[in-house]
């Protein structure tokens, strides 16, 4: 009963933190009240848990990634000013026609969120050309939130070799004993490319088939009189090959400068006159940082044409990434909040203790899980994996490249549960929309799709180890 009852309040204010989220309320404030909620409940001393436990959680989370995300929201904040997104965008749609409106979305979505741009800017921006080219195939505006979604959080997000900051995080996690990282962003690709074109492929298939139905029923384009539809880029936007120039330079340093980098530092083992170029050589460009900030720095450079504030791109950016990860921060602070109380350990001893030969599979179950108490992909590995680094690394000798890639596409299934940060914003703030109109298409293709993709990707670790080396 005892065991009940703290479970009951575990999952009590779980569901009363999805419930006061979801009605709009603020992160900031929901996410501590309903920690001190939880830990009071739990006979906790909820002044010392709250000082303690939540703000370490907290402030730890922002220490590690706060220059990735301010990074992140300054690129896509030069991105937005220099119309360089809209005209990515308005490519994609350009090249696919109207015809093919809602895959156009998704691209469009694809291409920004692997270059690196900010899933939060990449809603603002796509959403102005998703209702132009749904507005002309007379497609129903409810299935734009499902378009963007699926583009953006989905088979980019946590794919090898994207800049996104849910494919990073295991990278600070997964360590050896001398701190250095046991994975990279590259982790697990034969796997990653294979997972990505399958979530894809579904994933599209049935957005287009729901929506074929939706219209068969006779649902079709609503008008809004907020609805501004421009029909070109402008005329001082860039060009699409200078729009994509920094999301090119980003993939590249990020997943060709390490390789590059360590090829020079093997040839340099045997000279005893460069010890500190070595080091340099073989460490640094593993840091994500470098990448996007190379990428910033080649938008200001071929987007300077367009007269924008570079400074005040910057300002607003980091303004913007403080605000990102502050509110990741805050979820992260209520998992580890109610981390210590024994309804959470109870959970956590049950889901990484599965009966299953296979450890990825707990390990997936057990990321995703705490994934949606958190509501956040990002917030979810934060709490998961200094949990599950012990147990799948040090005692059962999981690959940790394999772990990265299995934890980084399970973490993005159960946290896109009605009460996730970015649904909220993109639903209701961004498309106008309600959950009950939005949602469905939403929860089919970011639960139940990369949860499928979670399965192949364990599925394919097994018939090809070889794989969870790469």
């Amino acid at each position: 009963m005892n065991d009940a009852y703290h479970l009951l309040v575990l999952f009590g204010s779980l569901a009363l933190l999805m419930f006061l989220v979801v009605r709009g309320k603020s992160i900031f404030v929901v996410a501590p009240l309903c920690a001190l909620l939880a830990v009071t409940l739990s006979g906790e001393d909820p002044l010392a848990k709250m000082s303690g436990a939540y703000m370490t959680g907290f402030a730890d989370y922002v220490r590690r990634f706060f220059l990735i995300f301010a990074l992140g929201a300054a690129f896509g904040k030069l991105m937005e000013d220099s119309g360089a997104a809209i005209t990515v965008a308005h490519g994609v749609g350009k090249l696919l026609g109207k015809q093919r409106a809602c895959l156009a979305v998704v691209l469009a979505c694809a291409l920004l969120t692997y270059g690196g741009v900010s899933l939060f800017v990449v809603g603002f921006s796509v959403y102005p050309l998703a209702v132009q080219l749904f507005r002309a195939a007379n497609l129903p505006r409810r299935f734009i939130p499902g378009a963007i979604a699926f583009g953006s959080i989905t088979f980019t997000m946590t794919s090898a070799g994207s800049p996104e900051i849910q494919n990073l995080i295991p990278i600070q996690y997964l360590v050896d004993a001398a701190g250095q990282p046991l994975t990279d962003a590259r982790a697990g690709w034969p796997v990653s490319i294979i997972v990505a074109t399958f979530m894809f492929v579904v994933g599209q298939w049935y957005l287009d088939r729901v929506i074929r139905r939706a219209i068969a029923d006779g649902e079709h384009f609503e008008a809004r009189d907020g609805d501004h539809v421009a029909t070109q880029a402008g005329s001082n936007a860039p060009s699409f090959i200078a729009a994509a120039t920094p999301l090119v330079v980003t993939l590249l340093v990020l997943n060709l400068l390490p390789w590059l980098c360590h090829r020079a530092a093997a040839t340099l083992v045997s000279e005893s006159n460069a010890p500190t170029l070595h080091a340099v050589l073989s460490k640094f460009p593993e840091d994500a940082t470098l990448a996007i900030f190379l990428g910033v720095l080649a938008g200001v450079v071929v987007m300077r044409r367009q007269r924008i504030d570079v400074w005040r791109c910057f300002g607003d950016g980091f303004v913007n990434g403080l605000l990102a990860v502050g509110s990741t921060s805050a979820v992260v602070g209520f998992g580890s909040a109610v981390k210590d109380l024994p309804s959470f350990q109870t959970v956590v001893t049950w889901v990484t203790h599965l009966p299953f030969e296979n450890p990825l599979i707990s390990a997936a179950i057990a990321v995703a899980v705490i994934a949606g108490i958190a509501g956040s992909a990002s917030g979810g590995q934060g709490i998961a994996l200094p949990i599950l680094k012990p147990i799948y690394i040090d005692q059962l000798d999981v690959a940790p490249r394999a772990l990265h890639r299995v934890v980084s596409i399970a973490s993005g299934s159960l946290d896109s549960l009605p009460a996730n940060g970015y649904l909220v914003m993109l639903i209701r703030n961004i498309c106008g929309e309600t959950h009950a109109r939005a949602y469905r298409p939403i929860f089919v293709t970011t639960v139940l799709l990369p949860a499928a993709g979670t399965a192949l990707a364990i599925a394919l670790f097994k018939w090809f180890p070889s794989w969870a080396t790469m």
